[in-house]
């Protein structure tokens, strides 16, 4: 009599009830963990489970752990550790782009072919030429190069971006190049222009703008490229053609930014036109050249005595002029004035631009909430950056809309991050997840009630409310429970009102000699 057999899906679906317990989990498998999901992992199945935790490529993991540990010395004892990253970025650009000219390269351990290699890149502005004319003169820069390129050879696979994330026991080139700008942002502890946006972010931005490949998309602070990267990335993914790829620009504000963002476009499929080398210039605020169907950035957090690329008189700003001690709303407002009719932006921020009281900002954030230009806030907790330990916030933004029934969706993410050592948080593939599922099935629905997904705290926060809490978008403000009623006690009702309008009337007067006073500081430089 024949045996009776049953379709993959059903075995995996029967074992789907069965948690695999604890002493018989093997190494990556978390609690929660069923044999179903070990079968799929085994006979290559999708994992259909996808609030289950996935554990890493642990192979993958070991590489780049291996990867960093050999260049980890060259960039300690570097007589230039900016340098030495161009130097081993160059490499894994020339790895992925060039393959063939590579292969010489490794053979012969060469520098002056690398420097003829690399003058006749795509990528060629992507160096600075003294970093060429070291590694070709001096005896300690060709040390280093040979010993990159030794390290290389060794862990990273030649040819153009992939999905994957490795290719057999090496690193893909996209994916080395994505390590290795995590891990030198972590090794240089801090920065004095453009921080990196950390992958997962990145990554987040782009799925929630969700560009399509006819869209228009700009990044007018594109660091090191990662966010464009993500975008191309993402076309990728969706299909689209790369002959499209003129539609997606950007411009760093510093040069050593740029010279990567350079590479790293081109590692990630396609060079792009990031305009010319920048004057170096951090003062400087500028979302020209619009409008755009999506606009994606993360300016600096703090730009003191900044200007705008174009004058703008104080009744030119159409929410309001931001004070001159940070730029915050300076950006907000030129990045919401460049979208199209039908466009969207996602800015990081600091957390502090949701709540600030100063009487500028509170006004500038009041008149974007009641012009209907901000329609997300997605609140992400501290250590999220490699370069600063600050919380952060993503603002999403369209063109005005004047709605009676107008909402602003506020989520607190906190919970969809997950530790990354022991000063590190990164968004959990499920988390990022959540968060775009939540906010594209809000945004279909026109706003309502918000239906709970995953970890996420989420309100969908009526104007007429946010009115009530002078227009703060802090999310935990609008989760919090409702007051108790204060009306038995025996203070009457009236006296309360005026004694928090008297309140009310000190703090916006507090708020304006704020104001006056930092905007006449001016940066101290030792």
């Amino acid at each position: 009599m024949p045996a009776d057999l049953f379709a993959a899906e059903e075995v995996a679906e029967w074992l789907d009830s069965r948690k695999i317990q604890r002493d018989e989990r093997r190494e990556g498998e978390t609690a929660g963990v069923t044999y179903g999901r070990r079968f799929r992992l085994t006979v290559g199945l999708a994992d259909v489970h996808s609030d289950v935790k996935v554990a890493p490529d642990m192979f993958a993991e070991a590489i780049k752990a291996d990867l960093w540990k050999s260049l980890e010395p060259g960039f300690t004892e570097s007589q230039d550790r900016t340098m030495f990253q161009e130097l081993i970025m160059a490499l894994v650009c020339v790895q992925a782009i060039a393959p063939k000219q590579w292969a010489r390269i490794a053979d012969t351990y060469s520098p002056d072919l690398f420097a003829r290699v690399w003058s006749a890149l795509p990528t060629a502005d992507g160096i600075r030429p003294e970093l060429l004319d070291r590694i070709v003169r001096d005896g300690w820069w060709q040390a280093r190069f040979r010993a990159g390129v030794k390290v290389l050879q060794r862990w990273v696979q030649p040819g153009t971006s992939a999905p994957q994330e490795r290719a057999g026991r090496r690193l893909t080139a996209a994916a080395a190049f994505d390590h290795l700008l995590d891990r030198f942002a972590q090794a240089r502890k801090s920065s004095d222009d453009e921080y990196l946006t950390p992958h997962g972010v990145a990554r987040l931005m782009v799925l929630l703008a969700d560009p399509g490949p006819e869209d228009r998309v700009y990044n007018p602070c594109c660091g090191s490229g990662e966010i464009v990267a993500a975008v191309l990335d993402h076309q990728r993914d969706n299909g689209a053609d790369r002959s499209l790829v003129h539609n997606v620009s950007g411009h760093a504000l510093a040069s050593r930014a740029w010279r990567l963002a350079v590479m790293n476009t081109a590692v990630h499929g396609y060079p792009l036109d990031l305009g010319g080398q920048p004057p170096d210039d951090l003062k400087v605020v500028d979302v020209s050249g619009g409008p755009y169907d999506v606009v994606l950035t993360n300016p600096p957090f703090t730009m003191a005595d900044w200007r705008s690329a174009t004058e703008i008189a104080s009744s030119g700003w159409p929410y309001g002029e931001p004070p001159r001690h940070n730029a915050h709303f300076a950006w907000l407002q030129l990045i919401a004035a460049s979208l199209a009719p039908a466009g969207r932006a996602v800015a990081v921020m600091p957390s502090s631009t949701t709540s600030v009281a100063t009487s500028k900002n509170r006004q500038i954030r009041a008149a974007m909430v009641e012009q209907g230009v901000v329609r997300c806030i997605i609140e992400l907790p501290k250590q999220m950056f490699r370069e600063t330990a600050s919380p952060l916030s993503l603002w999403v933004l369209g063109r005005p809309q004047q709605r009676p029934d107008y909402e602003v969706l506020l989520i607190d993410a906190k919970k969809a991050t997950e530790p990354a050592g022991r000063t590190h948080r990164i968004l959990s593939n499920a988390g990022s997840r959540h968060i775009v599922d939540l906010y594209r099935a809000w945004s279909e629905a026109g706003g309502g009630p918000i239906q709970p997904i995953g970890n996420l705290a989420a309100v969908s926060v009526t104007l007429e409310r946010l009115r009530e809490h002078n227009h703060d978008l802090t999310p935990s403000t609008h989760l919090r429970p409702p007051a108790p009623d204060v009306t038995s006690r025996s203070s009457s009702l009236s006296a309360l009102r005026a004694e928090l309008r008297q309140l009310d009337d000190a703090a916006v007067a507090a708020d304006l000699d704020l104001d006056h006073l930092l905007d006449r500081l001016q940066p101290w430089n030792p």
